[in-house]
């Protein structure tokens, strides 16, 4: 279960300079905070990371996971300055690979 204050620092990330939060985005919220900590720790396995780490990575999975809901078919509806559409990340752990990559051992072939 996602901590008071993980839940506390995905909100203002993703709702930043938002008064208030609704009920359904917070709920919306707390279980992509859930879902991104099955999946950071999934990745992560045995391997020891350091917490703040950790953290930082599940609010980065987070966010991709709780923007997915206003980028129907991967399409964000904010266009880019030049008036094109924006693909997101269909792997919600694009952001937490480089954080995590120092932490993990090196795969050999």
């Amino acid at each position: 279960m996602a901590s008071a204050e993980l839940i506390a620092r995905l909100t203002s990330y993703v709702k930043s300079g938002a008064a208030q939060v609704s009920t359904t985005d917070q709920e919306f919220i707390e279980a992509s905070l859930t879902e991104a900590e099955a999946l950071v720790v999934a990745y992560v396995g045995a391997a020891t990371v350091p917490q703040a780490v950790l953290d930082r990575a599940t609010i980065e999975v987070g966010s991709e996971l709780f923007n997915r809901r206003a980028a129907p078919n991967g399409i964000s509806q904010f266009a880019g300055p030049d008036g094109s559409a924006i693909r997101v990340a269909r792997d919600p752990m694009v952001g937490a690979y480089p954080i995590l990559q120092p932490y993990l051992p090196l795969g050999f072939a």
